[in-house]
């Protein structure tokens, strides 16, 4: 029996006690001093969904700072150029890479928005196991038959935003995921305020960024049932800041993502603390920050969810202590084995 201490996280709250690990299933939670010494004690949650990814562009090596538009513009920014020049099976070995590295950064799986068409939904499928996939065309204009294509291999439709198609296209796009079951979700006022009723005609499943988005907005948004992944570190790269209190103030369910693999490592704790400071920044609390990550992106893939460890389940976990370096994280799951090299602990997937 395996042991864990610390602040546990169940679907009834918060409180100090532990966790007994027994072949890969959670046997016991218990508050109070832990029973037997503890192989890791802190902040323990069910491990989160990384709930905005894109793991195509986690080979690309940035050699200076770039503006939004030179780097993610579609179709020429840097990083598209990089998806449309770099090998096939370079693009594959680095997401494969990307997504066990995730892993190890206490992430149990990803919602990547992956470019590239079929194919590109076709790679990342053959790289990870762990991703729910929302592929994007590249096509100029709707074509019915791609879309199936798409659908036939994803989970669904994610959009860079409806700046960069005809909002007909965009509409098809919608009809053809929420035709098929599928899901749809699109960027939204990451750096410029998009019109949110345009967008939520579309019905999408989730929003990401909606850095410029102002209170109405983000009241309908909440009216609408409609979650917003914030994704900080990458927003903060740019010169942004998401208003997460406000987003939280007005109702919305918020969720956690790194975005861009050029930009940000797959590091759940590294992205709580961007998360946490510019929500505290803000007047927020940080018990806040931690459920919008351990919450937010399982209840975008499963809105019924009453997220918490419970006895019983499947022992998949995440581990948060704070030192003074930072926050760091420990992923406990079936599957994984603990290593430590140069005297880091992590968990990588045993083959």
């Amino acid at each position: 029996m395996d042991y864990i201490s610390g602040d546990i996280w169940t679907p009834d709250g918060i409180f100090a006690g532990y966790v007994a690990i027994d072949n890969g299933r959670i046997a016991e939670i218990g508050e109070g001093r832990c029973p037997e010494p503890s192989l890791f004690s802190g902040l323990v949650i069910p491990a989160p969904v990384n709930a905005h990814t894109h793991a195509g562009d986690a080979g690309l090596c940035l050699d200076r700072r770039y503006s939004l538009e030179e780097l993610v513009a579609p179709p020429n920014g840097m990083k598209h150029r990089f998806l449309s020049e770099t090998p096939r099976e370079e693009l594959v070995s680095s997401m494969k890479v990307f997504s066990e590295r995730m892993q190890a950064g206490g992430f149990s799986g990803f919602i990547d928005f992956r470019e590239g068409g079929a194919e590109g939904c076709r790679m990342l499928r053959e790289a990870s196991g762990n991703a729910v996939i929302l592929g994007r065309p590249v096509s100029e204009t709707f074509d019915g038959n791609e879309a199936d294509d798409i659908l036939r291999t994803a989970d669904g439709i994610g959009l860079s935003g409806i700046r960069d198609i005809s909002y007909r296209y965009a509409e098809s796009l919608a009809e053809a995921a929420h035709g098929s079951g599928k899901m749809f979700a699109v960027h939204a006022s990451e750096n410029k305020r998009d019109d949110i009723e345009s967008i939520l005609a579309l019905e999408p499943d989730f929003l990401v960024h909606m850095c410029a988005s102002g209170r109405e907005d983000l009241r309908r948004c909440a009216d609408s049932d409609v979650p917003i992944v914030v994704c900080a570190r990458s927003n903060m790269y740019f010169g942004l800041v998401p208003p997460i209190k406000e987003m939280l103030d007005a109702g919305v369910r918020v969720a956690v993502g790194t975005d861009n693999a050029m930009l940000c490592d797959a590091d759940s704790a590294a992205e709580l603390d961007a998360f946490t400071n510019v929500l505290v920044s803000q007047g927020g609390n940080r018990l806040d920050a931690v459920r919008c990550l351990a919450e937010g992106g399982k209840k975008i893939l499963n809105d019924g969810a009453n997220i918490g460890l419970r006895a019983g389940a499947e022992a998949d976990i995440a581990v948060y202590r704070v030192t003074n370096c930072g926050t760091e994280v420990v992923r406990f799951a079936p599957g994984l084995r603990r290593r430590a090299d140069n005297g880091i602990q992590e968990y990588t997937r045993t083959h």
